[in-house]
């Protein structure tokens, strides 16, 4: 990509939970906070973890939880608001990324030349085991690739603020879930430990191979850095009885 990038961000401080950005050119101070509760729970649960679902990776597939809409700010354009679908996950902590990726892209990287079909099991096995250890896990941040590098990532590029809205629905429960994420982003240009990762990520349940235009690879990954959640779940009142 051609653009220069106008937005950096200056430091991450996790005992203070704050993050400062350079949004052209002006610093500015955010508050940095962990991934909901809930949101966390069910995404580390998402496949099969407990070896009950008839065809796990149908319900992946199915589930809206880990694709969020991620609603970015453009310079262009009669509206300012961009919208788009985007496959996030949890991520290792950078400090484990580093330590395992060779490791989980060997692993990967053999399960190739077989019929996607055959190796459903392992992958979600490879996929249960790299996120078993919670300790392991960003607790503040979800990470995602980048297909094309078009309007949000233009619009990242200018001004990282973010928002991702994550709704889906539980079999136990009658209601529709969502929590409105307002995140920082940060790019991580190919080749990046982390890069690596969430590219893997993106791979491992993907049953064929993806049409990336002329890149041949993903454009960049995203880290989502969480500054402000709002639950959104759509809940009845309390106390409110339905007509009879």
């Amino acid at each position: 990509m051609s653009e220069e990038k106008t937005s950096q961000i200056k430091f991450i401080d996790r005992e203070m939970r704050k993050i400062e950005v350079d949004i052209g050119g002006f610093n500015v101070m955010f508050p940095l906070n962990p991934i909901p509760d809930q949101v966390y729970e069910e995404m580390a649960n998402a496949v099969d973890m407990d070896g009950t679902s008839e065809d796990p990776l149908r319900d992946l597939y199915e589930s809206t939880l880990m694709k969020p809409t991620v609603s970015s700010l453009s310079a262009y354009g009669i509206f300012p608001i961009n919208s788009a679908k985007k496959i996030v996950r949890l991520t290792l902590t950078d400090e484990t990324i580093e330590e395992t990726i060779h490791e989980l892209e060997g692993e990967e990287l053999a399960l190739q030349g077989r019929p996607f079909s055959e190796t459903i099991d392992e992958r979600i096995e490879l996929y249960q085991r790299t996120l078993v250890d919670d300790a392991k896990i960003d607790r503040f941040r979800l990470g995602a690739v980048e297909m094309f590098g078009d309007r949000t990532y233009r619009n990242i590029l200018k001004d990282p603020r973010v928002t991702l809205n994550i709704c889906w629905h539980r079999d136990d429960a009658r209601t529709a879930l969502s929590y409105q994420l307002n995140c920082v982003a940060e790019i991580v240009p190919p080749g990046d430990p982390f890069f690596r990762y969430m590219r893997l990520m993106r791979r491992l349940f993907s049953s064929r191979l993806l049409d990336l235009r002329e890149t041949k690879d993903y454009v960049c990954a995203y880290k989502f850095w969480i500054c402000e959640t709002t639950d959104k779940s759509l809940s009845e009142k309390a106390g409110f009885m339905p007509d009879q």
